[in-house]
Order: structure tokens, then C-alpha cells, then sequence
């Protein structure tokens, strides 16, 4: 019997002894630093990069961390953001086109102009990048010009990219040609391509800044396995430089069979080069700010393993992109610097 509770207070006295171990470092860990982001539907790209971002704090990060959530689409979340509240303190994303709508108090999304915009609201780095363009079963449509009073389906003009951007680039680009847009929503109109009941649609892929290498989103993979020969369309040039007049300073993107090998047609046209970047209000913590921003460039080689689309941003350089120190968040500043990208 001695023996016996004498074995049990060495295991009582062992047990104590390991939580007392366990607890010290428990008691000075720094605090765990929880920040939300909400970008974009279920499925989306941005949404992949937000469960990319999730992951990659909890795994790698001591003490931030990020957590994903479902959102609306970049223009809402921009109008969002530049009310603050408490959106100053939760990630987001805007695009170019997102500025623009703000700049010109372009309907349905802004009732006035907002010029402030870009300076309510800061980029701390890229997202994806996408060439919108235009796809058609009809050999005779070589661009844009030739759908002057055609059918064309996209995206709903609420989504920026799919549908907002494409409109607003005919009417600003392109003001002599007047297609019938349908704005039908991402999916509905790249099925009514193949069922012919459109003569062209609006489509997207998500291209690195060099343009040498394109992904496809899961509704333009499926189109082109439907085993009909779709050819690429694209924008003269003279549709970017109106389009520029407007404040729409989109570059073109050359887009042939080198990256889209599946494409019918052998010629190369000019898509809509354009960002979506991960953005924040101007008063969200610079700490914060700067803390995911160096993290996510010493990590963005890992961002491929969540999804290949995300090849596009998987450098330093990528996830900085075209933009500049004015541009971006002082702590997303502090990050670039530091890694040699901004003087």
C-alpha cells in the first residue's frame, strides 16, 4: 500500500510538475492577432485566395490570422470599405474598375462621384490577374467591331469583371458599336454559346503579368471541352485609348494559341488586362497591414499548391504588380520596401 501511494504522488507530483511547464510559456505567448476577410462568392478566385491566405497564417504565422468568409463582389465590398466602420478593420478587395465606378458616380453602384476614392481606399497586394475578353463560335466575328448589333452574353453587370468592365468598355471604348448585351450571369452565358442562342460571349481568363501563361476559370475550361471550335476575339487598340479618355487606363493583353492552345483561330488579340487586388480601408492597422503583406511575400511561393490559378501571383513581384507606393496601405509600403521592390 505505501508503495503504492508513494508511486501515485510521484505521478501527481510528475503531472504538476509538466503543467506548470506547459503553462509558462502559454502565460508570455504573444496574443493571437485575428483579422476577417470577405471577398467575393463561394468558388471565385478571390475566394480561393482568402482560403489560400486562411491556411497559410494558421499553419505558418505565430500569431496572425486570417479568416475567410463569403462576400459580395468587389464593387460592394469597395463601397464598404470606404464607409469604414467596421470594414476599417477587415480585409477586402477593390479593382481598377472599382475606382473608376467610384471616380465617375457611375450607376447603379454610385449615385455621385467619390475622387477621394483611391486614397479611402488601399491596396496591400494583387489577387489575381484577369484578361477579359470575348469568345464566339462564328468565324466571321474577328473583333469587338464585328458585334455591332449582335447578341453578346456575360456576366451580370453587378460582376466587375464578367460583366461591368466589358460594358463599360464598349460604351466608353467603343462607342459607334452596339451590341445586345445580355447580362445573363457567368455561367448561363458560357452555356448559351454551345447551345447557339448568343453570337459571341464575354469570358475571362486569369493570366501572369507577362502574359506567357493562362488559367482558366472552370466555366471557360468546360466550354472549350465541348469539343466546338471557339475562337478568340479581341480589342483594336483604338479601344484603349478612348476607353483611357474616360479614366478606363486599362492596357491590352495579347492572348493567342500560345496560351490558350484549345482556340480555333490562329490570330492574337488584345484582351482587357486587369487586377483585383486584396485592399483594406485607409485607417486598418498599419501593423497589421504590414505584418500579412511581408508574410504573404516571403510565402507567396506556396500559393500554387492551393490552386494553379494562383501562379499568378507566386512571387514578390506578382503580388505587387503594377502598382505603387501611393497606391498601397503605409504598412503594405513598409513590406515592399524591405523586400527590395519599392525605393
Amino acid at each position: 500500500m505505501t508503495k503504492v501511494r508513494n508511486s501515485t504522488r510521484k505521478w501527481q507530483a510528475l503531472v504538476a510538475s509538466a503543467v506548470a511547464v506547459t503553462l509558462v510559456p502559454a502565460s508570455v505567448a504573444a496574443e493571437t492577432n485575428e483579422v476577417g476577410i470577405r471577398c467575393a462568392p463561394f468558388g471565385s478566385i478571390m475566394y480561393t485566395v482568402g482560403n489560400a491566405i486562411q491556411d497559410l497564417t494558421a499553419s505558418r504565422h505565430e500569431t496572425l490570422r486570417v479568416v475567410n468568409a463569403e462576400g459580395p463582389g468587389s464593387t460592394a465590398v469597395t463601397v464598404n470599405m470606404m464607409a469604414g466602420g467596421e470594414w476599417a478593420q477587415t480585409l477586402g478587395c477593390t479593382s481598377v474598375l472599382d475606382y473608376v465606378y467610384a471616380e465617375q458616380g457611375i450607376e447603379p453602384f454610385f449615385e455621385t462621384a467619390h475622387p477621394d476614392v483611391r486614397n479611402d481606399v488601399k491596396i496591400l497586394f494583387n489577387g489575381f490577374y484577369g484578361a477579359i475578353g470575348i469568345l464566339t463560335t462564328n468565324p466571321e466575328i474577328e473583333t469587338a467591331e464585328d458585334l455591332d448589333g449582335r447578341s453578346l452574353a456575360m456576366g451580370r453587370r453587378a460582376q466587375a469583371h464578367w460583366g461591368g468592365l466589358p460594358a463599360l468598355f464598349f460604351e466608353t471604348g467603343l462607342p459607334d458599336i452596339n451590341p445586345n448585351m445580355q447580362f445573363m450571369g457567368t455561367t448561363p452565358s458560357h452555356e448559351a454559346l454551345p447551345e447557339r442562342r448568343v453570337d459571341a460571349i464575354i469570358s475571362q481568363l486569369v493570366i501572369t503579368p507577362d502574359g506567357s501563361q493562362a488559367f482558366k476559370p472552370g466555366v471557360v475550361s468546360q466550354l472549350f471541352a465541348s469539343g466546338l471550335d471557339i475562337h478568340l476575339v479581341g480589342f483594336p487598340q483604338e479601344a484603349f485609348d478612348r476607353a483611357a479618355e474616360f479614366g478606363l487606363t486599362f492596357r491590352p493583353m495579347t492572348v493567342d494559341r500560345n496560351v490558350v492552345p484549345e482556340a480555333a483561330s490562329d490570330r492574337s488579340v488584345n484582351w482587357i488586362y486587369s487586377p483585383a487586388s486584396i485592399a483594406v480601408h485607409r485607417d486598418f492597422p498599419e501593423e497589421t497591414a504590414y505584418e500579412l503583406t511581408r508574410f504573404m511575400i516571403e510565402n507567396a511561393g506556396e500559393l500554387p499548391s492551393y490552386a494553379a490559378t494562383l501562379t499568378v501571383i507566386s512571387t514578390p513581384e506578382g503580388l505587387l504588380g503594377d502598382w505603387q507606393a501611393e497606391d498601397l496601405h503605409p504598412g503594405a509600403v513598409r513590406a515592399f520596401r524591405e523586400a527590395g521592390l519599392l525605393e
